[in-house]
């Protein structure tokens, strides 16, 4: 009997149109499963080039229309010299994919004026931090204290009512592995969040992403879930 896979949950599919919007039914072996692998890998090469040049990626949105992919890109400067980067980067970029790929793709990549709360740019800026040989325990603290400062401030979703402000009520940020240097081969697991981490109400939202980081001490993952309540 054929089953509907549901990538990420019904709750969040009651008030947020998916990233992918195919529905897929039965066995594994998916017809979209070719335009997939050409996405996962656009994105990991643009994901790595932006990374060198100082760009965090902040949001990323896919439409696989009529053998076409577009990919829309919204990334944070982190260093003001880069701006006048920005186009070249863009131009190169969009070169890059058209040549690799015989997929045709659609890229457009936008430049957030202002740092707006997403898990990806969480991921990003951990990411980030971690590459500049940060403590663990500082990493955490910083992006403890940057979400916090951004608690009840809105960003604009599209959902299946359509264009809502969905505004940060609280976070929750997961630690767990091996990061201090101690005689204990135990691994650990520390818990930081703040504000309401309510799911009872259909108005809510939630965003949840993980990373695993390697140390020389071990693997620790990292979970982030950031709760949000739509307007």
């Amino acid at each position: 009997m054929a089953r509907k896979v549901n990538p990420i949950s019904l709750r969040l599919g009651l008030t947020q149109v998916w990233n992918l919007t195919i529905q897929n039914y039965g066995k594994l072996n998916y017809c979209y499963m070719s335009s997939f692998l050409q996405y996962w890998r656009t994105r990991n090469i643009i994901a790595k080039i932006l990374k060198f040049n100082k760009f965090l990626i902040n949001d990323k949105e896919l439409w696989y229309i009529n053998n076409t992919l577009f990919l829309n890109i919204y990334m944070v400067d982190l260093v003001k010299k880069h701006s006048d980067m920005y186009l070249f980067l863009i131009k190169e970029l969009s070169k890059l994919v058209c040549k690799w790929f015989s997929l045709k793709v659609d890229l457009r990549i936008y430049k957030r004026i202002s740092w707006m709360t997403t898990s990806n740019l969480m991921l990003s800026y951990v990411s980030y931090l971690f590459d500049e040989n940060r403590n663990l325990n500082k990493i955490l603290w910083q992006v403890c204290t940057f979400l916090k400062k951004h608690l009840h401030k809105g960003k604009v979703v599209y959902s299946t009512k359509g264009i809502r402000i969905a505004y940060l009520k609280g976070f929750k940020i997961r630690l767990v592995g091996r990061f201090d240097n101690t005689k204990s081969q135990m691994a650990k697991s520390i818990q930081q969040g703040s504000g309401s981490l309510s799911l009872l109400s259909l108005k809510n939202q939630v965003e949840y992403m993980q990373k695993n980081l390697h140390t020389k001490l071990g693997s620790c993952g990292l979970q982030i879930w950031l709760f949000y309540e739509i307007n």
